[in-house]
């Protein structure tokens, strides 16, 4: 990438404990800021590209951004258009699913995704009472921030482990996560772990709800699947001991009772 890329731009692709949705809300605002080197050195769309292969609204978002500038398109048109995206999008969510989601007081989530957080928000502005359990998410626990972020909108939330999950899913009403891919066959492709909570959801009869924006949907089958530094797991372990080390997994469809998109 350019040599001098700046510390914001360096710091926003380390980002590991943001969702796709916000991450691109804060690459939007930094293209916006910094169009004049995108259009310069078109190169670095690319490169950010192959930096967020995992998320997909990102990369819709690139190439439609690439495209403008390789056809010498209107920029203030296309960040306009996603300026009114990025804000409309949670409300637009939330008018399809509060009819549903508005029946139940007990969530279970994981990770920490934006829109997940959106609704539950104003879900609590429709209902005097609700209940979150997160899911921690290792191995950045970035469960704990979500955690937090509810807790500050002064909704009740306890934060367990991964390994609790089938404790709290019975005590559940509904379980919703956020989505990093929606393939072309419904899967859905999400942080480790969202996999067994979709088991366990089905187990205990609790519906598992998705909510995502329409830039989530992917034309292909598969995603490919990046293992990340076994470090993140364990530092120092047995020589003879394999830490593999994946962010992300696939949801089979049959787990999933809706997926709400706007």
């Amino acid at each position: 990438m350019k040599e001098n890329l700046d510390k914001n731009l360096l710091k926003l692709i380390n980002n590991k404990t943001s969702g796709s949705s916000e991450l691109l809300t804060l690459l939007h605002d930094h293209i916006k800021q910094e169009r004049k080197n995108f259009e310069l050195f078109p190169s670095l769309i690319i490169e950010l590209q192959k930096k967020f292969t995992s998320f997909q609204n990102i990369n819709s978002y690139l190439d439609e951004f690439y495209n403008e500038i390789k056809n010498k398109g209107n920029l203030e048109k296309f960040f306009y258009k996603y300026d009114e995206i990025l804000i409309n999008v949670y409300d637009n969510i939330f008018l399809k699913a509060k009819n549903e989601l508005l029946k139940y007081s007990n969530f279970i989530t994981i990770s920490n995704s934006k829109t997940v957080y959106e609704i539950l928000k104003r879900i609590k502005k429709e209902k005097s009472k609700i209940t979150v359990f997160v899911s921690e998410s290792r191995p950045k626990f970035e469960g704990r921030i979500l955690a937090r972020k509810l807790a500050e909108e002064k909704i009740n939330v306890y934060l367990i482990t991964e390994a609790m999950l089938s404790n709290h899913v019975k005590n559940s009403d509904a379980a919703l996560i956020g989505a990093d891919i929606i393939l072309k066959n419904g899967n859905v492709v999400n942080k480790v772990g969202s996999s067994i909570l979709a088991i366990l959801c089905k187990f205990y009869k609790v519906p598992f709800f998705v909510v995502a924006h329409k830039s989530k949907f992917s034309s292909k089958n598969t995603f490919d699947r990046k293992e990340m530094h076994s470090t993140e797991i364990w530092r120092n372990p047995h020589l003879n001991i394999e830490v593999p080390n994946y962010y992300f997994e696939e949801i089979d469809k049959k787990l999933i009772k809706k997926i709400f998109t706007s």
